[in-house]
Parts: structure tokens; C-alpha cells; sequence
């Protein structure tokens, strides 16, 4: 049955492109050890009488998950219960990993009398692994097109390849090209505990339609001779003529009119101050 187990293990990750099909991580490695999430996982444990492992969680008391001495479990935490510890060759199995297994976990280690023998330390860390790479192609203007990559997963770092040898961007999802460049662009995007590609073809970016300009119609100006401008001013000149000779017209008329005006209230003044006399002198010729 182990046997079956392992041989489906080896296929289902060989599918998915994992970097290791039979990840161990071990508590004398200084460097974090990887996991991928929904996957087996192994901890091999250094080979005491007396071990204690735990989980070390900042501002908060830390999680026992098992205690094993003189080969023999005598605490196995409830919250763990993918975590099978193997007592022939101390590893322990996480049948599937999850991501709140990432973490730093300590060991404390005994022998057979009881005596402390040191204290190790691991850095698990679990990720999702890569899929759903995709290729998306765009021509942004007529010199220009751009590339982008991207997919599920954590921690993806992508290469940009074209025609899978010339290397064309490394680490970097968005690329720009020439709209001429046409040839197949393979994506490789991979993480920790796995890797994915993806690949296609692309061709030449399409010229662009040319767009036939308005026309807008414009009233025709005819351009002025010099004969036309000779006439332009004389009628100018003659229209200037006219209205000065009304306005001294109008102004000599203005003075006439004024004198006689002048000249009638005087002939009124006069009889006015020459009446009453001329009327005695008659009556004294009368008698």
C-alpha cells in the first residue's frame, strides 16, 4: 500500500512540475526549508531518546506538538493531526502540508539517562505552488509591443525566453519589444517548491489603418489687386470728403442761424424801449 501511495505521489508531482519530489527537511540545516502547500513533507529528527518539538508563535504561548521518550509518544498535539512521527528512523511526516505550517519550531533533545543534549532550530516555510502560467501580447504603437507574464502561486520569480535560447528578461513579468520581432516567447515561472512554463507564438504587430484626414471647406478669399486697392482707397478718401462737407455745412448753418436770431431779439429790444414815446408825439401833433 506504501508502495502505491509513493508511486502516486511521484506522478502527481512530477505533473506539476514540483523541484522535489520527496522534500526533507532537516533540524541541523541553518538555511529555512520549503514546503508546498497540499504536499508530503519530511522532518527528519536527529536520532535521541528523549526529543520535544515545538512551535514558536511571537506574543503568544508556544504550541507542544509532541514529546517522545524511550520510544514512546507521550504527547501528540490535537491541532496537528497530519503530523505523524515515524519512530525507526525519527522523521517526522506531514502527510499534507498548509500554510499555517510555516513557522520557526524548536527541538529539544535528551538521552537515554535524561541528560540535555542541545536544542535545535528550524524555519519552515510553506508555499502554493506555480500554475495557470499565462502569455499576454499587446501592440502598444506602431514601434512598440509588450509582453506580460504571470500566474498563481508565491514568491514566482519569471524568465522571459525567445525562441526558448535567447534570454529576454529575467525577473521581470512585463517586456517590450519591437513590432517587428515575431517568433515563439516562453514564460518560465517557478517558486521554492515549483516550476511551470509557458509558451507562444507571436507575429509581426499589424500596421496601423491609415485615417483619411477631414477636410473642413474654408470660404475662398480672393486676394486683392492693386487696381482694387487704388479704388478701396478713393472711395475711403471720398467718403471721408462728404462727411466733412456736411460737418462744415452743418456748422456754417449752425452760425447763420445763430446771427439771425441775435439780430431779431435786438429789433424787438429796441421797439420795446421807442413805444411809449412815439405815441405822446402823435397826440401833442393832434392837438
Amino acid at each position: 500500500m506504501l508502495v502505491i501511495f509513493g508511486i502516486l505521489v511521484m506522478f502527481t508531482e512530477a505533473g506539476v512540475g514540483l523541484l522535489s519530489m520527496n522534500p526533507v527537511c532537516r533540524f541541523t540545516q541553518s538555511d529555512p526549508c520549503y514546503g508546498a502547500v497540499g504536499r508530503p513533507l519530511y522532518l527528519q529528527l536527529p536520532s535521541e531518546d528523549g526529543l520535544r518539538l515545538k512551535k514558536n508563535i511571537i506574543g503568544a504561548p508556544t504550541d507542544r506538538i509532541f514529546k517522545f521518550i524511550n520510544h514512546k509518544i507521550t504527547l501528540n498535539h490535537p491541532d496537528y493531526p497530519r503530523w505523524q512521527f515515524v519512530t525507526d528512523n525519527s522523521t517526522m511526516i506531514i502527510s499534507s502540508a498548509e500554510k499555517r505550517n510555516s513557522g520557526s519550531y524548536t527541538l529539544d533533545t535528551w538521552d537515554l539517562a535524561g541528560r540535555y543534549r542541545g536544542v535545535y532550530h528550524l524555519q519552515l516555510v510553506i508555499e502554493a505552488v506555480v500554475s495557470s502560467v499565462t502569455v499576454t501580447d499587446s501592440c502598444l504603437s506602431i514601434e512598440k509591443r509588450k509582453l506580460y507574464c504571470s500566474s498563481d502561486g508565491d514568491n514566482v520569480h519569471y524568465n522571459l525566453t525567445f525562441q526558448q535560447t535567447h534570454p529576454l528578461a529575467d525577473g521581470s513579468q512585463t517586456l517590450l519589444l519591437d513590432k517587428e520581432v515575431h517568433g515563439s516567447v516562453t514564460c518560465y515561472a517557478q517558486n521554492h517548491v515549483s516550476h511551470e512554463k509557458k509558451t507562444i507564438e507571436i507575429q509581426q504587430c499589424p500596421d496601423p489603418t491609415p485615417v483619411t484626414p477631414t477636410s473642413t471647406l474654408k470660404p475662398k478669399v480672393t486676394p486683392r489687386t492693386q487696381s482694387g486697392d487704388i479704388v478701396y482707397v478713393v472711395v475711403q478718401v471720398l467718403e471721408i470728403t462728404i462727411l466733412l462737407s456736411l460737418f462744415g455745412g452743418f456748422h456754417i448753418y449752425a452760425r447763420i442761424q445763430r446771427k439771425q436770431t441775435n439780430r431779431t431779439a435786438e429789433s424787438k429790444e429796441e421797439e420795446v424801449e421807442e413805444g411809449p414815446y412815439t405815441n405822446l408825439d402823435q397826440e401833442h401833433k393832434k392837438k
